[in-house]
């Protein structure tokens, strides 16, 4: 990427590694619901569907405000929102350390907790991105998802290394203190505005002329154009499908390993080893992404997916030791590549001012995605003593997701971007 002066591409990389932090502190509460969820399941018997259901609220709250976080962002700026969203995690994880009822839960993790993470998470950080990277924007948006790998890496085992050793309530106050003053911080001291459009110049040639014919090729997007397109309803299509099997995954993983006779926290290292194994594949896959081809590489990605969830299939009757590694490593990287490449692939579409905006709507589709996995497999294990048909049904909704890339063509969306550039 070449600029016009050596701070805005020295502030470029401090916002991706800013980015990083954040989510990896932000997401963290989201990810650590899993090794939260067994210890509430055994504190208050609830069925596997109840307990879920507040993380299906979760994350129907921190979609539906994805939509309203773009525009804000896009309207009034980052800091604002970043602060306010840090402060409604910590009180919605303080009040989660003294739930009595799985309706406090509901209200204080899946309604409260939601909204500030979702101000603090995913939208927001992308967006920033989009906007102050034209060039490497795959490596960009690769290591600022990394982030989410760090967190459940690091802060997944020592969440649960805070219940095994202090209990829920404590961890929850703990974690309630420590990641809202981080992201606060954070957003004070280094988190800026990004660069006007004309700092930014083509590298091959930095004329005025050049400029506004890249101006030309960004359509200024509105909302009400976007739902309408075929472009947009396909994209939508295939990230709810790859979002209820993330999620089904995901929320169930640490249950899934404790029923087959794993200690909670040896469940947890399990989770923290996918997360490792995310945070270069995130990277990796951003940057083959834009050499390769989205579908390509979401495709490589998609297949790693099946192949970790088949190792889940055959772990009860085949109990190797070795198998909870094998799926850690491959549906890390699978889960990688469904949560690097939406941003991307949504940007190669609709590019420009409102992008904050229409991939918060992208968001809000994820969540009700992320909803219904999560709650589903619980309901179905709760029907059936078993995750055997939730994991079948999940490699189903992860290979119709990818159909739905390939469909969609992300690479014609490109070539026909960059021929309009020429």
């Amino acid at each position: 990427m070449v600029q016009t002066d050596k701070t805005p591409f020295a502030s470029s990389w401090v916002m991706v590694g800013t980015g990083v932090i954040t989510l990896a502190l932000a997401y963290s509460t989201w990810y650590s619901f899993s090794v939260f969820f067994v210890a509430l399941l055994k504190e208050f018997n609830w069925s596997r569907s109840t307990g879920a259901g507040a993380f299906s609220l979760f994350v129907i709250v921190h979609g539906i405000i994805s939509p309203f976080v773009g525009g804000v962002l896009d309207r009034f700026g980052p800091k604002k929102i970043f602060i306010l969203g840090s402060i409604l995690i910590g009180m919605g994880l303080m009040a989660c350390s003294r739930i009595d009822s799985w309706w406090e839960f509901y209200i204080y993790f899946g309604l409260l907790t939601a909204i500030g993470v979702g101000s603090t998470g995913w939208v927001p950080n992308t967006t920033l991105i989009q906007q102050w990277f034209k060039e490497h924007r795959g490596l960009a948006m690769g290591i600022i998802s990394s982030g989410v790998g760090i967190g459940i890496f690091i802060c997944v085992p020592a969440i649960q290394f805070l219940i095994t050793r202090f209990g829920w309530r404590v961890a929850y106050a703990i974690i309630a203190f420590a990641i809202p003053l981080t992201i606060i911080l954070l957003a004070l001291i280094l988190i800026r505005e990004p660069p006007a459009r004309d700092s930014f110049v083509c590298p091959i040639n930095s004329s005025k002329d050049s400029f506004q014919r890249g101006e030309r090729a960004r359509q200024s997007w509105k909302i009400r154009q976007v739902i309408g397109k075929k472009q947009f309803q396909l994209l939508c299509l295939s990230f709810f499908f790859s979002s209820v099997s993330i999620h089904a995954i995901l929320t169930h993983q640490v249950a899934f390993l404790v029923d087959q006779g794993l200690g909670a926290l040896f469940a947890s290292y399990i989770v923290g080893l996918l997360g490792l194994v995310s945070i270069g594949a995130k990277i990796l896959w951003g940057v083959l992404s834009d050499r390769i081809g989205r579908e390509v590489t979401y495709t490589m990605g998609i297949s790693c997916a099946v192949l970790g969830i088949l190792v889940l299939l055959i772990y009860p009757s085949s109990p190797s030791a070795y198998l909870p590694y094998a799926y850690a490593l491959f549906f890390g990287l699978g889960y990688a590549v469904m949560a690097s490449l939406p941003p991307l692939i949504t940007a190669d579409f609709f590019e420009g001012p409102s992008f904050g905006a229409i991939f918060g709507m992208i968001q809000f589709v994820n969540g009700l995605g992320s909803a219904v996995g999560a709650w589903f497999a619980g309901f179905i294990y709760d029907q059936a003593g078993s995750y055997v048909p939730v994991f079948v049904t999940m490699i189903g909704c992860i290979l119709f997701a990818c159909f739905n890339i390939w469909k969609v063509s992300p690479r014609k969306a490109r070539a026909a971007k960059e021929k309009t550039l020429k």
